[in-house]
């Protein structure tokens, strides 16, 4: 039994690569065995593997993620040796490169671009792309033949359903930023009205207050003399015109 770590994770990406899984690939665990995973690849477009379907197998040790998972080719493609572990950075070749952030899904993708370069390493064949070519067209047949089971016995119709799941989830992905925006958007317009709001109440208050400041002005003027009430003027003048530089200061700022 695989350990409750691996086992958990394994499942997780399980369910994530059926909801979003990644352009060309499709990939699915032994039913008795969680640790072993077989995968299925089409050829990259532009290259001599375009049109072919291939099949590898993920084995992951029981301390998955801490550990990276051997890398199997299964499909002849004049590219890999089948049924022996290749030697990549994602695989247990090179543990000291291992990332425990990449997953069943960037493990795959990196097969794929591995599989359209020119590097040759243990597990790697050298042909020229008319070997590839060549395999490319007899996949579909071998593949039939020797994993009939796998991927519900029909691997077009598996990447159809996976394309379709991709793309509900790119749509789903596109609605939720658009929901998000349109929060921000509602929450950015509601603090500037809120702002605004609170800025013509505070006009109000100082306006109420100069008028207070004369109220009371006009009560003491009878008890002044006129070079009183003038310097009483002057002081009041001067401290509206402060209040109304430091209002045109703010205003400036939010613009």
């Amino acid at each position: 039994m695989a350990p409750a770590m691996a086992t958990a994770r394994l499942r997780k990406e399980l369910m994530n690569l059926k909801k979003a899984p990644p352009p060309d690939v499709l990939a699915e665990p032994d039913e008795s065995n969680i640790l072993k995973w077989f995968y299925g690849i089409r050829g990259a477009s532009g290259t001599a593997f375009e049109g072919g379907i291939y099949i590898g197998k993920l084995v992951f040790p029981p301390q998955y993620p801490m550990k990276p998972p051997s890398i199997y080719m299964m499909t002849p493609s004049g590219r890999f040796e089948i049924n022996t572990k290749l030697c990549m950075s994602m695989s247990d070749f090179h543990p000291e490169s291992w990332n425990p952030m990449w997953s069943v899904s960037s493990i795959i993708q990196g097969v794929q671009s591995f599989m359209a370069s020119d590097e040759l390493t243990t597990g790697g064949l050298k042909n020229p792309p008319s070997e590839h070519k060549k395999y490319a067209s007899l996949s579909a047949a071998y593949n039939a033949k020797m994993f009939p089971n796998l991927f519900g016995g029909d691997m077009e119709a598996a990447f159809v359903i996976a394309d379709k799941a991709r793309i509900e989830a790119e749509a789903n992905s596109v609605k939720t930023e658009g929901s998000r925006v349109t929060r921000r958007t509602r929450t950015s317009r509601s603090s500037r009205r809120n702002g605004s709001e609170k800025k013509e109440n505070d006009d109000n208050d100082n306006g109420n207050n100069d008028d207070n400041a004369d109220n009371a002005d006009n009560e003491d003027k009878a008890e002044l003399t006129p070079e009183e009430i003038e310097k009483r003027r002057q002081k009041n003048a001067k401290k509206r015109a402060k209040q109304k530089a430091k209002k045109a200061a703010q205003k400036q700022q939010e613009e």
